[in-house]
C-alpha cells in the first residue's frame, strides 16, 4: 500500500516538501488559511502586489532550475537590478546581483504552481488542531475529524509548531525539547505597505534596500517590474518597514503608517509626487522574520518517528529560498525514511 503523508502548512516550505515527496506517496496538504503563507499577494483595481515576501531570490543554480522547471510560465523573472541606500539616503550600486522571481499572478501563484505539479491533495481552510502518535501512525485532527497518516511534514510557523508540540499525545523526549526550542526562536515584526499611484514612476532599478537595515523603510520594490502585476501608466510601490520603526510605532494606525512611509520614499527618491498615493494597503506580520534557527541535530531526531520539520524558522534565514530549501530537504528525508525515491 502506498504510504500516506500529511503536510501541515501550505506555504513555500510545505510546497517544497510536497514536491520532493515520492510520487508513490498519497500526500495531503492542510493549510489553515490560503495557500502561500508569507508569500502573500493581494489584488485591487487591476493591480497585483505582494505583501509578504517581495520576491524569491534564486542564487543557487540547482534550486533555480528545479523551480523554473516546476513552475513553468507561472514564474516571472524581475530583470531590473536592486540598488542600495545608506543612512543619508544616498543611493548606490550593489556589489552583486542574483536572479529574482515572482509569480505572474502574484507570488502566491508560485506556491500554488509547485503544489499543483506535486500532485498533492490540497485542503485550504483546514486547521490541524492536534498531532498525536498512535500505534506507529500519526493522527491529526482537522475540523473535529481524526485522520491517520504514515508520516508528517510539519511546515508551519514556529508559534503554531509550539502549540502542536505542547498538545501532542506523543511519548518522546524530543517533543518537549522541540516545543521549547521553537518557542525560544525570536522573530522580528515586519510592516508592509503598498502605495498606488495613477502615473508611471520610472526608475532604472526594481528595488532599493537599506544598507544599515535600521532605517524606517528597509525595502522599496516597484511592482510594475513584475510582468502582469500593474497596468501600464500606473505604479505600485511595496515597502517593508524596519523592525525598530515597527516596535516604536506599534500603535500607529494603518493610515498613519502608509502616509509616513510615502513621505519617506518621496524624500529618498527625490519625487514629491510619491507623497500622495491615491490608495494604499498595509499588513503587519507580527512574527515576520526569524532571528535564529533550529538545531539540526534536534529536528533530525524526529525522523525515526516519520516526522520532518520545515520552514524559515528551521533554517534560521527569513527568506523564501531558505524556506523552500528546508521543505525540499524535509520531503527528501521522509522519502528516505519511507524507503522511496524522492520526486525532486
Amino acid at each position: 500500500m502506498d504510504p500516506s503523508v500529511c503536510v501541515i502548512g501550505g506555504g513555500i516550505a510545505g510546497a517544497g516538501a510536497a514536491l520532493a515527496l515520492p510520487n508513490t506517496a498519497d500526500v495531503t496538504v492542510f493549510e489553515s488559511r490560503s495557500v502561500g503563507g508569507r508569500l502573500a499577494s493581494r489584488r485591487r483595481e487591476g493591480c497585483i502586489y505582494d505583501v509578504g515576501t517581495d520576491h524569491v531570490l534564486l542564487a543557487d543554480a540547482d534550486l533555480r532550475d528545479l523551480v523554473t522547471d516546476a513552475a513553468g510560465d507561472t514564474l516571472v523573472e524581475i530583470d531590473r537590478p536592486v540598488k542600495q541606500f545608506d543612512a543619508d539616503g544616498t543611493i548606490s550600486e550593489r556589489p552583486e546581483e542574483f536572479p529574482r522571481f515572482s509569480g505572474r499572478d502574484g507570488i502566491d501563484s508560485l506556491v500554488r504552481s509547485l503544489l499543483d505539479i506535486s500532485g498533492a491533495r490540497v485542503e485550504e481552510g483546514a486547521t490541524v488542531t492536534t498531532l498525536d502518535r498512535r500505534g506507529g501512525q500519526w493522527v491529526v485532527t482537522v475540523a473535529g475529524e481524526r485522520r491517520a497518516f504514515d508520516a508528517v511534514v510539519l511546515a508551519v510557523p514556529a508559534a503554531a509548531a509550539v502549540v502542536l508540540f505542547e498538545g501532542a499525545d506523543w511519548d518522546a523526549a524530543v517533543r518537549g525539547e522541540l516545543a521549547r526550542a521553537a518557542d525560544d526562536i525570536a522573530h522580528r515584526t515586519i510592516d508592509v505597505v503598498a502605495l498606488h499611484y495613477p502615473f508611471a514612476f520610472e526608475a532604472e532599478y526594481y528595488g532599493l534596500v537599506s544598507i544599515e537595515r535600521a532605517s524606517d523603510v528597509v525595502w522599496m520594490g516597484r511592482e510594475q517590474c513584475k510582468p502582469g502585476h500593474v497596468p501600464d501608466g500606473e505604479s505600485v510601490l511595496t515597502l517593508q518597514l524596519g523592525s525598530l520603526w515597527s516596535a516604536a510605532n506599534a500603535n500607529a494606525t494603518a493610515r498613519e503608517t502608509a502616509i509616513e512611509s510615502a513621505h519617506y520614499v518621496a524624500r529618498l527618491v527625490g519625487d514629491d509626487r510619491l507623497r500622495e498615493p491615491d490608495w494604499w494597503d498595509h499588513h503587519r506580520w507580527g512574527r515576520g522574520v526569524p532571528t535564529a534557527g533550529l538545531d539540526a541535530a534536534l529536528h533530525n531526531r524526529t525522523l525515526d518517528a516519520a516526522l520532518a520539520i520545515a520552514g524559515d524558522w528551521v533554517a534560521g534565514v527569513g527568506q523564501a529560498h531558505a524556506a523552500l530549501a528546508s521543505g525540499l530537504r524535509a520531503g527528501r528525508q521522509l522519502a528516505d525514511r519511507l524507503g522511496c525515491e524522492p520526486n525532486a
